[in-house]
């Protein structure tokens, strides 16, 4: 009994590894996209919930800030994302260009779309 489940908790842990990195690449892919798209819509949740320049926001100040898409490329690294659960990811991510900054957004898949729930962003240095 005691070897059944040392065995099939390890084959759950390696198969929901697989799992979650599959999403980490389209998590990865999705925030490229915000980045470009100049906007949060499609990719922001109504009620997100975030730390931003002025104090605490929310969707109003997230819109606020987002401008059109720019001719500057948005260059983004060190991506890194965990898992909390199937359906709820953390990430974190530096960025270049106009506007230098390091951003921590946590996803969660609503209706089979994975959208912003919660978001902060600090300046960094060129």
């Amino acid at each position: 009994m005691q070897l059944t489940k040392i065995i099939l908790i390890t084959l759950i842990t390696v198969f929901s590894g697989q799992v979650f990195s599959d999403d980490s690449a389209m998590l990865i892919e999705l925030d490229k996209q915000w980045g470009s798209a100049g906007g949060p819509n499609g990719f922001v949740s109504e009620d997100v919930v975030g730390i931003g320049p002025t104090g605490i926001i929310g969707i109003a100040e997230v819109r606020q800030a987002a401008t059109g898409p720019s001719d500057e490329a948005y260059v983004v690294n060190d991506y890194q994302v965990k898992f909390l659960s199937a359906d709820i990811a953390v990430m974190v991510h530096t960025a270049a260009g106009a506007d230098p900054h390091a951003s921590m957004h946590i996803y969660q898949k609503q209706d089979d779309q994975w959208l912003v729930v919660g978001n902060a962003s600090v300046p960094t240095p060129e």
